[in-house]
């Protein structure tokens, strides 16, 4: 397996999720984020996961969501994986 093939793997992601039918819409999802992973949606008026890539799991957003509407998983892989280490942090 290739570093670059590493790079696009989606088990280096967090996975956030907002379920819409507890969602209340108070917006302390959004307020709370320092990394802006929510996106308001005027439309549904909910709050959505628009940016999980952004996540750092300080697990802010699920502490004081009310509704306990909000899901963070953490990634699979760490970003410096002995096979992905682009910046030479393993040598």
């Amino acid at each position: 397996m290739k570093a670059s093939d590493l790079q696009d793997d989606p088990r280096r992601l967090n996975k956030v999720s907002v379920d819409p039918d507890l969602c209340m819409g108070c917006m302390k999802c959004i307020r709370t984020c320092c990394y802006d992973v929510y996106e308001w949606d005027p439309k549904e008026k909910l709050s959505t996961a628009a940016y999980p890539e952004e996540c750092v799991s300080c697990y802010q957003c699920m502490y004081f969501c009310p509704a306990g509407a909000i899901k963070v998983e953490e990634a699979k892989l760490s970003f410096y994986d002995q096979l992905y280490d682009p910046l030479g942090m393993n040598d």
